[in-house]
């Protein structure tokens, strides 16, 4: 046995040396390794619109961020597109009169349209002083054809007024209406309604967006649900009810794994050196 426990000094000796000589390959190799290329990443240019100083500010920002502002650029110009389409024809009926109405120190459309307007209202409230008013301004005799000219003319003024204003309350009504329909019928990332106290709290809204205090329909909602008593302690019991559910589910899951046979089980053997499996055969033998 003496010989055979020779051998394996011997064994153990040349592989001790070979196992320490190892790392130092090994790290050679790994020196010699080109690094793995970075993965490409994805380019978001800066709007258009951007002034330059701004586009290079827009390129520092992380990627999610240069989405959302490239979007909500995007959103806004879809918007002023729809406002100038739908909007156009005021700048038609002032730049087919554009001359005349230059020479009359109108130089613009809202100039025109606010005239107009004062005219209609004027008329409305009290049409013969107006009437009086516009013939003196103009001119024109009291009696005679040319007040009867006058007064058709103002007729036919004030009924282009009345269509231009029934048209612009009937626009702006639609787009109040369609705001206000997709603001009661939004939805989040999950598919659930997020203004699920609208009805509880309408009321408040329209006092918040009247006074002023609330931007839009979103701010006066936000403010609305903590100040309406009841709705807000739904908003917390249910909260509560959340917070209890995720905590149960949370501990339900942690006692579930304690018991499985996966969290039981021994763990993987400990990989032996060179060294310690020599040392184990030799203890085979009983040297």
């Amino acid at each position: 046995m003496t010989d055979l426990r020779q051998q394996l000094e011997d064994a153990w000796t040349s592989a001790d040396e070979q196992s320490s000589a190892q790392p130092q390959t090994v790290a050679t190799s790994e020196n010699n390794n080109e690094p793995a290329p970075a993965e490409p990443t994805e380019v978001i240019t800066a709007p258009n619109s951007y002034k330059q100083e701004y586009k290079d500010s827009f390129n520092q920002l992380p990627t999610e961020w240069q989405k959302y502002l490239a979007t909500r650029e995007k959103e806004v110009e879809q918007g002023l597109s729809k406002a100038r389409n739908q909007y156009s024809w005021v700048d038609k009926v002032y730049n087919d009169r554009r001359e005349a109405l230059a020479a009359q120190g109108y130089n613009s459309a809202q100039d025109y349209i606010n005239d107009l307007v004062l005219i209609s209202d004027a008329l409305a409230k009290d049409p013969t002083a107006t009437l009086e008013a516009l013939r003196s301004n103009y001119g024109v005799e009291a009696n005679g054809q040319e007040n009867n000219t006058l007064q058709r003319q103002l007729m036919a003024l004030q009924q282009t007024v009345n269509q231009q204003q029934s048209y612009l309350n009937a626009q702006r009504q639609e787009s109040i209406v369609n705001a206000l329909n997709a603001f009661m019928n939004a939805k989040d990332e999950s598919g659930n309604a997020k203004h699920i106290y609208f009805d509880d709290v309408r009321d408040e809204m329209v006092q918040l967006l009247k006074s002023g205090l609330a931007k839009d329909y979103e701010d006066a909602y936000n403010q609305a649900v903590w100040r309406v008593e009841s709705v807000r302690n739904k908003m917390i019991a249910a909260q509560a009810k959340a917070e209890l559910e995720q905590k149960t589910a949370t501990a339900q899951k942690a006692k579930t794994a304690a018991f499985e046979p996966t969290s039981k089980t021994e763990g993987t053997p400990k990989k032996l050196s060179l060294r310690e499996e020599l040392e184990r055969n030799m203890a085979m033998f009983g040297e």
